[in-house]
């Protein structure tokens, strides 16, 4: 099992825009994941109970919504990653009823 998730971008042929509702739900091995330029949406759930995930980057400007409870049970100090541009943007996006808390980081 890997500990380590980057969602790939295929150039023209594959554009992953979305991570689906659950798709990490309860994955303890994750400690880290890298969300590629085009994504615009997280699931609902989707890294819900990721207890050991302690850092996610995010490279998308594009993001406009994540799914209640995605976040919810990450590690506490957890710290999150965004481009310069878009901090007031996701400083909206990521609220309590994502699974943010007050001991998280928001970093540009």
């Amino acid at each position: 099992m890997g500990e380590e998730i980057t969602t790939p971008c295929f150039g023209a042929f594959t554009k992953i825009t979305a991570i689906s509702a659950r798709v990490l739900c309860r994955y303890k091995y994750l400690k880290k994941i890298t969300i590629g330029g085009n994504i615009t949406t997280i699931g609902k759930k989707a890294f819900y109970q990721c207890t050991k995930l302690k850092k996610i980057v995010i490279h998308s400007t594009k993001l406009k919504s994540v799914g209640i409870k995605a976040i919810r049970g990450i590690n506490k100090r957890a710290r999150i990653k965004i481009p310069k541009k878009s901090l007031k943007p996701y400083k909206k996006i990521f609220r309590s009823k994502v699974g943010y808390r007050r001991s998280m980081k928001i970093k540009k």
